[in-house]
């Protein structure tokens, strides 16, 4: 005669099977139906298999002692948190402040979904003072020279990052100079009369190349990159005047432009050579890389106005997140974020990046590096 226990296992056996027929019937259904699939959904279905391969398994092996059947609860979330009904979901990215450094947390929610920015701030403080000033948690730096109020952290951050799905989307690179340009050669750092280089070749045009072939390599997203050379001085606010009649033209044929980036160099002079400070890991050398976030006072009247750029809150916490992933890629490539109060031209896009790779003593090998990496981010982000 059978002990109880076996009989038990082998009714909830057969009650297992069950449940996984009509799972069978009902998969097979939906699928007949979507005649669409994301990755992540069919994640989720082979999740709900090894979850029942997981009780069956524990039904035949093991007695349960009247204890209930291992596995049902969890069965039960995997089957409520997939996405069965096949909607879109948008990324959301919360942060943990903290004296150590900023983390980020990845979330998958509907485009209105509400929460809280901030999952836990145990940092002793989160005000970036006004210029001058420096503030530092742990390798996150904000460097301020110009923006003459203090900004909290807590206040941009209220609201978390929220990353739309690339369906049919761009991101856009250009570049209000163009012909800023690295080093060849190590002797090219002592030539103190050459900082442009006109063309694709060994400046941020170049840079921006690669940066363009590794995030399509490593998402498929499409990239437009306009390589227009605007002339009307480097150091002028002239060239992003004429940068902004450009993007005029681009937005009117391009409507789907998710995320924008202004790809720049940095220009330095240290010992009579050309600065181009570098980090290294895996026997590679990197360029460091810094942010410029432009505020909302509008450059016309030198006031702060809300229409000027309504998007830096979220350009900031964009900075942060791909400063996040660049340190965990390559500790020590990521310089600062540097806060400027004119918005040059980062009011187009919700999603707008101003970016430094490097400096003019960098080598072009170390900068396009950099851009590879940088691509390998935003792929991450935005894939």
């Amino acid at each position: 005669m059978k002990k109880l226990s076996e009989y038990k296992d082998f009714k909830t056996l057969i009650f297992l099977f069950s449940i996984e027929a009509v799972l069978l019937i009902v998969l097979l259904v939906v699928s007949h139906f979507s005649s669409v699939k994301t990755v992540e959904q069919c994640t989720d279905y082979e999740q709900i298999f090894l979850s029942m391969n997981t009780v069956k398994n524990n039904v035949l092996n093991n007695t349960f002692d009247g204890n209930g059947v291992s596995g049902m609860s969890s069965l039960k979330e995997v089957i409520i948190s997939g996405d069965e009904q096949g909607k879109s979901l948008c990324k959301f990215f919360t942060f943990n402040l903290s004296d150590e450094g900023i983390t980020s947390n990845l979330l998958k929610a509907e485009e209105n979904a509400q929460m809280n920015g901030i999952a836990q701030n145990t940092a002793t403080t989160t005000i970036i003072p006004a210029a001058d000033s420096e503030y530092k948690l742990g390798r996150f730096k904000v460097h301020n020279d110009y923006v003459p109020v203090n900004l909290d952290l807590e206040e941009i951050l209220s609201k978390p990052l929220r990353i739309e799905p690339m369906k049919n989307s761009n991101i856009l690179v250009y570049h209000v100079h163009a012909s800023e340009g690295y080093c060849v050669t190590e002797s090219d750092k002592y030539n103190l009369n050459s900082y442009t280089i006109v063309g694709e070749n060994n400046n941020v045009v170049g840079a921006g190349n690669v940066l363009q072939n590794s995030i399509i390599s490593h998402s498929g997203i499409k990239v437009l990159h306009d390589k227009t050379l605007f002339k009307e001085g480097l150091e002028s606010i002239i060239s992003y005047n004429n940068a902004a009649v450009k993007l005029d033209e681009i937005y009117a044929s391009n409507d789907n432009i998710k995320l924008q980036i202004d790809l720049h160099r940095n220009s330095a002079e240290i010992n009579n050579q050309k600065y181009g400070p570098t980090v290294e890991s895996n026997g590679k050398k990197y360029a460091q890389i810094s942010f410029v976030i432009g505020l909302d006072w509008d450059p016309a009247t030198g006031q702060r106005n809300d229409e000027t750029n309504p998007y830096w809150e979220d350009n900031f916490k964009l900075c942060m997140l791909v400063i996040e992933k660049l340190e965990k890629k390559v500790p020590g490539i990521c310089r600062q974020i540097d806060l400027r109060r004119n918005p040059y031209n980062q009011n187009y896009a919700e999603n707008s990046l101003l970016i430094e790779v490097g400096f003019a003593g960098n080598l072009s090998t170390e900068a396009d590096a950099t851009a590879e990496i940088l691509g390998e981010v935003l792929s991450d982000i935005y894939g």
